[in-house]
C-alpha cells in the first residue's frame, strides 16, 4: 500500500480531500464556525488566488500567512510546504516551516532551517528557532553555536543569552549560566523564566538572598521583548481580525509610524468599541500626527468609559482604571499645550499627578511608583507640566516640576539639560552648573552645554578651565564664533597674549565686521 502524502494527510485532517482535477486547498477545521465576515471574505479571496494561480508560490505563501495570523497552524504548514515545493530556494518558506515546526517536529524543523541558513545565514531569528529545535533534540553544542550566531547578528535580543544560560546550567556550568542569565536580564528585566533559573543558579552557588530575590521576581507575569523579525510582519499584515489590527497598530506606534497606527486603529473604532487600550492608543497616535481635535475626542471618550461604563469598570482593577485615567489626562494636557491652551494644559497635568498619587501610588502602599514603568511615566508628566509652566513664565514652578521629575529619574540627561536651561534663563549660573556637568558627562558632544559651562567658569574667573571648555566647543564646531571670542577673552586675562591674538583673528575670519574683535586685536598688538 502506497504511503499517503503529508499534504494529503493534512487536507484529510482538515476535512477536505480534493476532487479529481481540482486544486487541493487546505481548509481550517473550524472555518465553518467563523462568523466574522471580514475574515471569511479574506479567506475566500486568498483561496481564489490559489485556484487561479496554483503554480505561484507567492499566493500559497500569502494563504499560509492568512491562516497563520489567525492561528490555523496546520493548514498554514501545508501552504508553506506547497510554496516551498514550487520555490525550493526561497528563504521565506523554509524559514516559516522551520519556525512553525520547531517544537512539534524539531527534526524536520532543523532540516528546513539548516537549508534556509545555507541561503541566508545573516537572519538572526532563523538561528534562534534552529537552536530551539536542536535543544529539544538534545544537541546542545550545536544549539549553543547558533545562539552565539544570533547574538552576534542581533546583540540586543535577550533570547540568546537566556537559552545559552539554560544550556550551561543543564551542563552544570553554573557560573557561566549566571553570567548569561545576568546579561539576559539586563536586556529584558521582566522575563520571569530568567528570574526562575537565576533563583536555581543562586541556590546552587549558596547565595540564598539572591535566590530569594529572583524567586520573588519570577512570580510576576513575564514581559517578553519582541524579537526583531521582519518576516513576521508579512504574517501580521495578513490578519484581518480585531486583535491583529490592534497588534499592528501598537507595533507601528513602537516604530514611531503613527499614521499607519491610526489606519489600523480606525478599523476598530465604533460606538460599540469598549476596549480602553484601543481608544487610548488611537488618541495618542492621532496626537502624534497632529490631528488634535480627533485625538481629544478619542481621549475624552476613553475617560467617559472609564468613569461611567459598568462593563468597562468590571474588566479592570481600580488602580488599573486610575492609571489609564492618568495616562489619558496626561495626553490631553499635551494636546492643550500643543494647541496653545496652556492654562488648560496645566490644570489637566495637575489633575493627572493628583490622581496618580491618590489612586495609583496608594494602591501599592508606597510613596513612589511600584515599578520602572510607573516611575518613568510620572517623571514625564512632571516634565510636561514644567514645559507648560515655562511657557507662561512661571519659572519657579517650572524648576519645582523638573526637580520632582529628577527625583524619580535622577539619571535622565534630558531633564538635567532642561532644568539647567531654566536656571540659565534666570541667570542662576551656579545652580545650572552641576546639571550642565551631568549633561556633558552623558554626552561630550553637546555643544551648547559645553559652551555654557565654559561661560560659567569664565564668570567665576577659572580661566584655564573655561579655555578647555571653549576649545572643546571649537573641536566640535569649528565655526563657533562666540567660542573663539571667549578663548580670546580668557587668554587675555591669564596673560597669554599670542593665544588671545590668534583667537580674535579667527573671530575676524568668521565675522569680518566684528568691531569688538577688531578693537581687542588692536589693543593686544599694541601690548605685544
Amino acid at each position: 500500500m502506497k504511503k499517503i502524502s503529508v499534504l494529503l494527510l493534512l487536507l484529510l485532517i482538515d476535512g477536505l480531500a480534493p476532487a479529481k482535477g481540482e486544486v487541493a486547498i487546505p481548509q481550517p477545521a473550524d472555518l465553518g464556525l467563523v462568523e466574522e465576515k471580514r475574515l471569511l471574505k479574506a479567506v475566500e479571496t486568498a483561496q481564489k488566488a490559489v485556484r487561479n494561480s496554483p503554480e505561484d508560490a507567492e499566493v500559497w505563501g500569502q494563504l499560509g500567512h492568512l491562516y497563520l495570523s489567525h492561528r490555523w497552524e496546520v493548514p498554514a504548514i501545508a501552504c508553506y510546504r506547497r510554496a516551498n515545493t514550487l520555490a525550493p530556494d526561497e528563504f521565506r518558506w523554509l524559514y516559516f516551516l522551520g519556525r512553525l515546526m520547531a517544537r512539534r517536529e524539531p527534526a524536520a524543523a532543523a532540516k528546513y532551517l539548516n537549508r534556509a541558513l545555507t541561503l541566508n545565514d545573516t537572519y538572526a531569528p532563523a538561528h534562534l528557532y534552529l537552536a530551539s529545535a536542536l535543544r529539544i533534540l538534545g544537541k546542545f553544542d550545536a544549539a549553543r553555536q547558533h545562539l552565539e550566531n544570533a547574538k552576534d547578528l542581533q546583540p540586543d535580543n535577550p533570547f540568546s543569552e537566556l537559552w545559552i544560560g539554560e544550556i550551561a546550567f543543564a551542563q552544570r556550568q553554573v557560573k557561566l549560566a549566571r553570567t548569561h542569565l545576568e546579561n539576559a536580564l539586563r536586556l529584558n528585566p521582566d522575563q520571569s523564566e530568567a528570574h526562575a533559573l537565576m533563583a536555581q543558579v543562586a541556590t546552587v552557588l549558596g547565595d540564598k538572598e539572591t535566590a530569594k530575590k529572583h524567586a520573588q521576581a519570577a512570580r510576576q507575569p513575564s514581559r517578553y521583548s519582541t524579537l526583531y523579525d521582519p518576516l513576521w510582519w508579512d504574517v501580521l499584515r495578513a490578519g484581518v481580525t480585531a486583535p491583529l489590527h490592534a497588534e499592528r497598530g501598537r507595533r507601528y506606534m513602537a516604530a514611531g509610524n503613527y499614521a499607519d497606527a491610526v489606519t489600523e486603529f480606525e478599523v476598530l473604532i465604533s460606538r460599540t468599541q469598549k476596549d480602553i487600550d484601543v481608544w487610548l492608543d488611537y488618541g495618542v497616535s492621532l496626537l502624534h500626527i497632529k490631528k488634535y481635535l480627533q485625538a481629544l475626542a478619542a481621549l475624552e471618550h476613553a475617560q467617559t468609559l472609564l468613569r461611567s461604563d459598568e462593563e468597562v469598570r468590571k474588566q479592570k482593577k481600580p488602580d488599573e482604571i486610575a492609571y489609564l485615567q492618568v495616562q489619558t489626562y496626561n495626553h490631553m494636557a499635551q494636546i492643550y499645550y500643543e494647541t496653545g491652551q496652556t492654562d488648560a494644559a496645566i490644570l489637566t497635568g495637575q489633575k493627572a499627578i493628583q490622581l496618580f498619587h491618590n489612586s495609583v501610588r496608594n494602591a501599592h502602599g508606597s510613596d513612589k511608583a511600584r515599578d520602572s514603568e510607573y516611575t518613568t511615566f510620572l517623571a514625564n508628566v512632571h516634565a510636561n507640566l514644567a514645559t507648560a509652566y515655562e511657557d507662561i513664565g512661571q519659572l519657579e514652578q517650572t524648576i519645582a516640576q523638573y526637580q520632582k521629575a529628577l527625583q524619580l529619574l535622577p539619571t535622565k540627561s534630558a531633564l538635567h539639560r532642561d532644568l539647567a536651561g531654566v536656571y540659565w534663563k534666570m541667570r542662576r549660573y551656579t545652580e545650572a552648573e552641576p546639571h550642565y556637568k551631568r549633561v556633558v558627562t552623558d554626552d561630550t558632544t553637546d555643544v551648547q552645554a559645553v559652551y555654557r559651562l565654559g561661560l560659567i567658569f569664565l564668570t567665576k574667573g577659572d580661566y584655564k578651565e573655561a579655555i578647555a571648555r571653549f576649545e572643546k566647543v571649537i573641536e566640535l564646531d569649528a565655526s563657533h564664533v562666540r567660542a573663539y571670542e571667549a578663548v580670546g577673552i580668557a587668554s587675555k586675562e591669564i596673560g597669554d597674549i599670542p593665544a588671545a591674538i590668534g583667537a580674535f583673528e579667527e573671530v575676524l575670519k568668521l565675522e569680518p565686521d566684528n568691531k569688538n574683535a577688531s578693537e581687542m586685536l588692536k589693543q593686544l598688538r599694541e601690548k605685544k
